[in-house]
């Protein structure tokens, strides 16, 4: 499976289907460019920033406020488990006030767990099992910061953390390789993505 960062907190997870998460380009100066066809997209809450996707003709799969928005919406509730496009998924809690209906989802995807925690702060935090792969928010002010970040690493536990969600906007500028260096003292395994990065798993 191959991960790309898209920026903030839009990733592309491709293997023979193709996922985008959260997607944000227009008006996103940090946004690579993206020509890609992605079979499924996922939106965590209705911010323009996480929502970019009335563009795809594909599947967006959303809380149910955010479908008016999109072309093929498939919409799910917090703790529903449903396969979508042949692709196991989890819609699940987060804590964002600013939102009418903060989620986040996990992914199963060619024998690995991935959460993508979509923004949060630390009392949205719950474990959910075995976790290959997490998207973990550090940016603070809309979500939790790094300090808070790394006590969510002890919620769930994660066999790797992969910081999103900063230095978009200036009201969250953060370092994710303090967030690295401090999580792996703590034990954990980090990988920073610079933007438009990909990487194999």
């Amino acid at each position: 499976m191959n991960i790309t960062y898209l920026s903030h907190a839009c990733f592309e997870l491709k293997n023979t289907k193709t996922i985008l998460i959260d997607p944000f380009f227009k008006d996103n100066p940090n946004a690579p460019s993206y020509s890609g066809t992605p079979d499924l997209v996922l939106v965590t809450h209705e911010h323009y920033d996480h929502s970019d996707a009335e563009g795809f003709d594909t599947v967006v799969v959303c809380p149910e406020p955010c479908r008016k928005k999109f072309k093929n919406p498939v919409t799910m509730k917090i703790g529903d488990r449903n396969p979508v496009e042949g692709i196991p998924l989890e819609m699940v809690e987060a804590s964002h006030h600013q939102s009418s209906c903060p989620t986040g989802f996990i992914i199963k995807m060619e024998g690995n767990c991935i959460y993508h925690m979509g923004d949060t702060y630390l009392d949205g935090v719950s474990s959910h099992g075995t976790i290959d792969i997490l998207f973990i928010p550090i940016g603070g002010h809309y979500t939790m910061n790094i300090e808070e970040a790394l006590k969510a690493l002890d919620i769930v536990k994660p066999m790797l953390a992969i910081p999103m969600h900063y230095n978009t906007f200036p009201q969250i500028k953060a370092d994710p390789h303090a967030f690295k260096k401090k999580a792996e003292e703590k034990g954990f395994s980090v990988k920073v993505f610079k933007i438009g990065e990909r990487a194999q798993f």
